[in-house]
């Protein structure tokens, strides 16, 4: 990837800036256990036994949004096997009327995290100090712009912590847009730009794919916790592969 040749560069956040797995454990089991109107809150990953938290982090990668912690949480909690993202995307459709209603209820646990311990929670994402840093010299040349199904509040806060300011209206997030091609068309209409001049980097090939075959420069990052699943559907769709956010 020749990062120069673009005016901005697109960055998902959960995977790409940074490791979530742990928050989202935390979360998104005690968004579980309240839908079960359960009474119980943990606050770190030493609460989880070493099972819940292996069996987590694989099905992790298949997440596109807070909503889909429910099918992550339901299929683990009533045995549903899920080998690959077609097991997933199946569980997704049948259980599609209930993902709204547990992202409300998964951003509320999340709030309720912050207000234990700011601290705390930002702990539990591991950055990228490779990425942050480009990110840094990117953001110091307004060429750094952000799309995800994050909120957007967790982006700035984590993102504040490691030194960046990036603009606010140069963060899309899960309250303004349904999926990524929707953030890349909106990014090129608001800069006045060309799909050319800015290229997209995801941990999710689901989210490269769309963008990919409308004319975006995408980019697969692999430096994370990425599939391998999805490194091989990248290289059936043609999307480039990037190991290191240093390369090109």
């Amino acid at each position: 990837m020749n990062k120069k040749k673009y005016k901005y560069v697109v960055f998902d956040f959960d995977g790409v800036v940074c490791d979530s797995t742990n928050e989202c454990i935390v979360t998104s089991w005690n968004a579980w256990e309240r839908w079960n109107n359960g009474n119980l809150f943990r606050t770190s990953l030493k609460e989880f036994s070493n099972n819940e938290i292996n069996t987590f982090r694989p099905l992790r990668p298949y997440v596109r949004g807070a909503g889909e912690y429910y099918v992550l949480m339901r299929s683990i909690n009533s045995h549903n096997l899920i080998k690959n993202q077609k097991d997933f995307d199946s569980f997704r459709i049948k259980w599609i009327n209930n993902i709204d209603k547990f992202k409300t209820l998964f951003f509320k646990e999340r709030k309720r995290l912050k207000a234990f311990s700011m601290d705390n929670w930002i702990n539990l994402h591991n950055v990228y100090d490779d990425v942050i840093d480009e990110m840094s010299f990117l953001n110091s040349r307004n060429k750094l712009l952000i799309a995800t199904l994050k909120d957007g509040e967790s982006v700035k806060q984590i993102l504040n912590k490691n030194g960046i300011n990036i603009l606010p209206k140069n963060i899309l997030d899960q309250s303004q847009i349904q999926s990524k091609i929707d953030a890349l068309n909106f990014f090129v209409k608001d800069k006045k730009i060309s799909k050319k001049d800015l290229c997209f980097i995801d941990d999710n090939v689901t989210h490269l794919i769309e963008p990919n075959k409308t004319g975006f420069d995408v980019f697969l990052s692999c430096w994370g916790n990425t599939i391998e699943e999805h490194k091989q559907l990248a290289l059936q769709e043609k999307i480039q592969i990037l190991n290191s956010i240093k390369e090109g």
